[in-house]
């Protein structure tokens, strides 16, 4: 009986006078008599000139509370012991401090540590916000509750994404199908030369399928990895959600962790580039060429030999021996009288098309566009050039080895078919539409049509765009 006396007198001093509960973040007034925080502040909300004390109705001039967290840890004690007489339940005979032997009964939102009242009390945890284990673990509970909704959109989404990377796999393999299937009735018509390109280009298109498909495939094993985690996670926190206060309290940090720290793997970027597997083009099927890729070439003035007149659509140039030179401009291209072209191609596939008739020497092509002196263009030889030439009576391929060519006839126009990604120039007689010759490289700078005049009266033309089919 005394001791529930004490404990009864006890109770009297930590319960709110306002709400006659236990005291919730306790506030003490002037006049010494302590309150609920939202006790005493809702009591003075429309007070204006005086603010009365609700025990002993002292009149104060001014609002002014001081805290008293040492009432409030009292009241916590208090309501704890209140609501743990009798006999000792499980939680009682299974969490005790090892420490103190007392009930863990409060909770450190600071440090995560069940703890008892006399470790609450200690100097490890002043100033930290501890409060009862049932406060605290219906906090952390429905925290964690809200975890498995965006968890679960999560998961779904990753699903989701899990089908479009698979069907995306699936796709791009029947393209890679169908395109080997194209390229190969393609390559059936061609001679030695494109059989070895055909060798060439099916082992980039399945090194390029290989990547595709390890990309994929890495992006497949990352996504459902990450969709493990998430579903361990998942179950884990549902577990824990219906776990005692005490266990689920003591394993909440961790599960906090592994939530906050989750992260997306990072996945490849896939793109399908069907462009750089196109065949040589074959010389029948120069009519088609001529159709889809024909270019309207013109001559660049600021790249001209000085010694070069040029036509007012930039379409026709020829050598003037009598043309007026400087002291300044000394003729320093006795044998090399180019132009190049205005356009620059880095890209793609072009057609051009340039009439030499009977010149007795020329050179057509391409060259890299690199600065030049003056505005000069590049001398044949200085800057990497693909040509076929004529010259002293004899017909040059010229590319990183030069090769002489046999030509069954003297041709008057010169057909040029660039393949940028291929890494081709192909050359064809104008008129009867016969290969004369291809170069193989793989270019990597601005590369631009290349004319060289001679030293001779008769012009060189740029053929107008014509209609194929005619």
């Amino acid at each position: 009986m005394a001791v529930s006396s004490v404990l009864a007198t006890v109770q009297a001093e930590i319960i709110c006078p306002i709400c006659l509960e236990y005291f919730n973040n306790p506030l003490t007034i002037n006049c010494g008599h302590n309150f609920c925080a939202s006790c005493i502040k809702f009591s003075w909300l429309y007070q204006r000139e005086t603010f009365p004390c609700p025990v002993c109705r002292y009149p104060h001039k001014e609002i002014h509370f001081s805290t008293n967290p040492q009432l409030g840890r009292l009241a916590d004690l208090a309501q704890i012991l209140h609501s743990s007489r009798g006999s000792e339940t499980a939680w009682e005979k299974e969490h005790r401090c090892e420490e103190h032997k007392q009930v863990v009964s409060l909770f450190c939102e600071d440090d995560r540590e069940l703890l008892c009242p006399l470790c609450a009390q200690g100097p490890a945890h002043q100033d930290h916000h501890v409060r009862s284990v049932a406060k605290a673990a219906a906090h952390h509970r429905q925290r964690l509750r809200g975890y498995i909704e965006p968890l679960k959109k999560r998961l779904a989404g990753l699903q989701k994404l899990l089908i479009t990377q698979n069907k995306n796999l699936l796709e791009l393999r029947e393209q890679v199908e169908k395109e080997k299937l194209q390229l190969g009735a393609e390559f059936s018509e061609l001679n030695l030369f494109v059989e070895h390109e055909q060798e060439t280009t099916f082992f980039k298109l399945d090194q390029e399928d290989k990547t595709v498909q390890q990309k994929l495939t890495a992006n497949f094993t990352a996504i459902s990895g990450y969709i493990d985690t998430l579903s361990g996670l998942l179950s884990e926190v549902a577990e824990k959600t219906v776990l005692s206060e005490g266990r689920m309290l003591r394993e909440v940090k961790s599960i906090q962790h592994k939530h906050n720290t989750l992260e997306f793997p990072s996945l490849w970027t896939v793109h399908w580039r069907p462009e750089g597997y196109s065949l040589p083009p074959l010389c029948s099927q120069l009519d088609k060429i001529i159709q889809k890729f024909q270019e309207e070439v013109t001559l660049d003035p600021q790249k001209a030999h000085p010694s070069l007149h040029m036509s007012e659509d930039r379409k026709s140039v020829v050598y003037l021996r009598n043309k007026t030179k400087t002291d300044e401009e000394p003729e320093r291209y006795p044998a090399d009288v180019a132009v190049l072209g205005s356009e620059g191609y880095s890209s793609g596939r072009h057609y051009w098309e340039v009439q030499v008739g009977n010149k007795p020497e020329w050179a057509v092509g391409v060259c890299t566009d690199a600065p030049s002196v003056k505005g000069q263009p590049p001398l044949l030889g200085q800057n990497r050039s693909w040509t076929v030439q004529l010259q002293n009576g004899t017909y040059l391929a010229g590319g990183s080895v030069p090769v002489l060519l046999s030509l069954k006839d003297k041709p008057t126009g010169i057909g040029i078919y660039l393949d940028y990604e291929l890494g081709q120039i192909s050359f064809y007689d104008a008129s009867d539409r016969s290969h004369i010759h291809s170069l193989l490289e793989t270019f990597s700078d601005v590369l631009k049509p290349y004319f060289r005049v001679g030293q001779d009266s008769t012009p060189l033309i740029v053929s107008a765009i014509r209609d194929s089919t005619k």
